[in-house]
């Protein structure tokens, strides 16, 4: 792992339609430029405060679930060079799953080694060997973030792809092409858990 400057990052991602979807100084919300097969799949957790008013296309899993099934997906599609970007900045982050990471040597040495990075949205560069660190991440990120400032965003070069990771159990998967949502909703058709089946085949509609 490695930190990446934001605009180093940005320039990578770009090409791939990585975009800004809100930005305050608080929080930096990312998605996917939208096209003629672009589209958006919605995760939440069964514990989600609005679970029971969720839209029937939304696929609900149990939270402890959520962090395997983004694992999977990364797995799935092959994906060399992952960036993890926060929603609000790291020094935010790293207190927030301090507790939850503490037993993490690697993850401790990065925290241990920001200093300039704290302040900042630098893109933390995460390749397969460390592939499950990210995932004990997300899986943190999920109990023990308690605000929007603590979510993460989670892209790659090479193929149109990011995830949102939102502490209140929210996962949203922005795709850029067809065969992209095929694997996706493969995985998840086979989830670490069960997702409801009828909101897995579900089609789904670009985010706005």
């Amino acid at each position: 792992m490695e930190f990446v400057s934001y605009q180093d990052a940005w320039r990578l991602l770009r090409p791939f339609g990585a975009e800004v979807a809100t930005q305050s100084e608080s929080e930096l919300r990312l998605s996917l430029t939208e096209g003629p097969q672009s589209s958006c799949i919605d995760i939440a957790s069964s514990d989600h405060a609005m679970a029971k008013k969720l839209p029937s296309d939304v696929i609900q899993l149990d939270r402890k679930n959520l962090a395997d099934m983004v694992e999977a997906i990364i797995h799935k599609l092959r994906l060399t060079q992952v960036y993890v970007i926060p929603v609000g900045h790291w020094r935010q982050l790293f207190e927030a799953v301090a507790e939850g990471m503490a037993t993490n040597e690697q993850w401790r040495a990065i925290d241990s080694a920001a200093t300039v990075e704290l302040n900042t949205r630098d893109a933390l560069l995460f390749v397969p060997a460390n592939f499950h660190i990210l995932r004990d991440l997300v899986r943190v990120v999920l109990t023990a973030g308690s605000e929007p400032i603590h979510g993460i965003s989670i892209a790659t070069v090479g193929s149109p792809l990011l995830i949102e990771v939102m502490p209140a159990g929210e996962v949203s998967v922005f795709v850029g092409r067809s065969d992209l949502a095929h694997v996706v909703r493969e995985v998840l058709n086979h989830p670490p858990g069960h997702a409801k089946p009828a909101s897995v085949n579900a089609p789904t509609t670009p985010k706005t």
